[in-house]
């Protein structure tokens, strides 16, 4: 009965405007329906977008960066038009395992992950469980790998808890954030300033009962665990992109992150804030293309 409640995103009816759609297909692993977007031409790059997103996120850096890698963007379980999975498959470690299986389904293993926020938590932590022989550079931007300071840090995760507890509470949820503004609020609460037409994504994916069914479920069975004492052990080239005005996940984070892994590199975004590579795209994209330009020149030795 609740399932009336909670119908699919209607991808037929959203696909002709949804960016990059040419480029999806949709993938069934043991618990998850995925929808990935792949293209581009050259070494692959996994895209992983935050809590709340989708692969919308990437439209604007796309066009640059698949002139030179073959991009896989996924939304996450539960994320837009991926399917919400069983709650024991709805963990931060259930989440990357499933993940593996989506990229031993493509037999793919990426040379570049990128990650933001919650994408980039997911993101380390793929690396740090992988046992491939290639350990791929990692791109974190406005990463979400510390412990949120002060009440968000607990009262974060009760909330999506005690909101879960109802089963129509993704239902009125989805209700209230069908007000434009109250879309247009929560962004700015990030620190970031979208164009409108950027906006009307999260609108669409905001006013979705089974998105934020999805999105509850995810922030209600977010542990990071032992991530953040982990870092210091990830071997491969690190970048750290974050906004200095991010209210989300503090450039303050970043910074931290920085010092505890080994050779990491950290590009502070003036005035952009929690989604700077929404805000600003192209300045982002090509700083990453240049950071992985100059790796890669080194590692050959030239």
């Amino acid at each position: 009965m609740m399932d009336s409640f909670y119908p699919p995103m209607p991808w037929e009816r959203l696909k002709p405007r949804w960016p990059n759609s040419a480029h999806s297909q949709f993938i069934q692993t043991q618990d998850v329906r995925w929808h990935v977007q792949i293209l581009g031409e050259g070494p692959t790059m996994l895209l992983l977008h935050g809590l709340g997103s989708s692969t919308h996120t990437w439209a604007g850096m796309a066009p640059l960066l698949s002139k030179h890698y073959r991009l896989i963007a996924i939304d996450s379980p539960g994320h837009a038009f991926s399917s919400v999975p069983a709650k024991e498959s709805a963990t931060f470690e259930e989440i990357v395992r499933s993940m593996r299986e989506l990229l031993e389904r493509l037999q793919i293993w990426p040379s570049v992950v990128m990650g933001h926020s919650a994408g980039a938590a997911l993101a380390a932590k793929l690396l740090l469980e992988s046992h491939h022989p290639e350990c791929p550079s990692l791109v974190a931007l406005n990463p979400a790998w510390l412990p949120l300071p002060g009440h968000a840090n607990w009262l974060f995760p009760i909330s999506a808890k005690l909101i879960a507890l109802n089963p129509l509470s993704a239902w009125f949820f989805a209700k209230h954030l069908s007000k434009r503004e109250a879309i247009e609020k929560l962004i700015l609460g990030t620190g970031s300033h979208l164009r409108r037409e950027d906006i009307d994504f999260y609108h669409l994916l905001m006013q979705s009962p089974i998105h934020i069914k999805g999105v509850l479920q995810m922030m209600t069975y977010w542990k990071l665990g032992d991530l953040p004492e982990q870092l210091a052990n990830l071997h491969g080239s690190v970048l750290i992109q974050s906004g200095v005005n991010d209210q989300a996940v503090e450039h303050n984070n970043s910074l931290l992150a920085q010092q505890r892994i080994k050779g990491a590199q950290l590009q502070s975004l003036e005035n952009l804030g929690h989604l700077a590579h929404e805000e600003n795209p192209v300045a982002c994209a090509e700083k990453i293309l240049q950071w992985l330009s100059e790796k890669n020149l080194s590692q050959t030795g030239h």
